[in-house]
């Protein structure tokens, strides 16, 4: 006999800077650590002359452990945006699983979220790896990297997407993620380039909205009396 096993209605991928934090915490951290580079490179990603894995390379050149070091000890700072836990329960109860994916480093992410790890079906996102004694240089590693991305969502999300995929993001590490969601939250540099392209999507201020519109689409059942 074989046993029905329980239906997935749906898949929520989660970008994690400025989605889950409540600011771009991965900008905030390279622009105090790197300054001019970093705003230099990141105005080459906003006008497409560099791509998101040249970029990520770029900035592994120049990580040190030290940098890395106190970026985590800043990072531990930040807590979710106001709203997230309780999507996640709400997320708990509708049998829907949840996968952080982040074009930023791991170490970071972890920093905010590790005591919530086990909520979560994956969490993704680049492992910094030092290059030489003394880690004064790193390589960004990925398991889902493509030749412009080295976190490339859309690879995650055939990896782990169960029913219907829902994407919600905030940034320009999103827009494959969104192209390949059948559902899409954004707000910010994502809104923009996503209308620019004439792509549908739902804007979003917290993760009430986000539950709110989940709600009216029955993928997730009213709270009770």
């Amino acid at each position: 006999m074989v046993l029905d096993r329980p239906v997935i209605p749906a898949t929520v991928f989660c970008d994690f800077d400025g989605t889950i934090t409540p600011v771009d915490t991965f900008d905030l951290l390279m622009e105090d650590t790197y300054g001019d580079f970093w705003r230099r490179l990141k105005g080459d990603l906003l006008c497409f002359r560099v791509t998101l894995r040249e970029a990520m390379d770029q900035l592994g050149a120049v990580l040190t452990a030290r940098h890395l070091a106190a970026m985590e000890r800043r990072m531990a700072t930040f807590v979710p945006r106001p709203g997230f836990l309780h999507f996640l329960d709400a997320m708990d109860r509708a049998g829907i699983p949840v996968v952080v994916v982040s074009g930023g480093f791991l170490p970071l992410v972890d920093a905010v979220l590790m005591e919530h790890r086990h909520r979560f079906k994956a969490v993704i996102a680049g492992l910094p790896v030092p290059q030489n004694y003394g880690a004064t240089r790193h390589r960004i590693h990925s398991l889902y990297g493509s030749e412009e991305e080295l976190v490339a969502k859309a690879l995650v999300m055939e990896a782990y997407g169960q029913g219907h995929t829902i994407a919600v993001g905030d940034g320009i590490t999103d827009v494959r993620m969104a192209e390949a969601a059948d559902t899409v939250f954004a707000r910010d540099v994502l809104a923009g380039l996503l209308t620019e392209r004439g792509m549908h999507f739902h804007p979003w201020r917290d993760f009430d909205d986000v539950l709110r519109l989940l709600m009216e689409m029955g993928l997730v059942a009213p709270p009770g009396p």
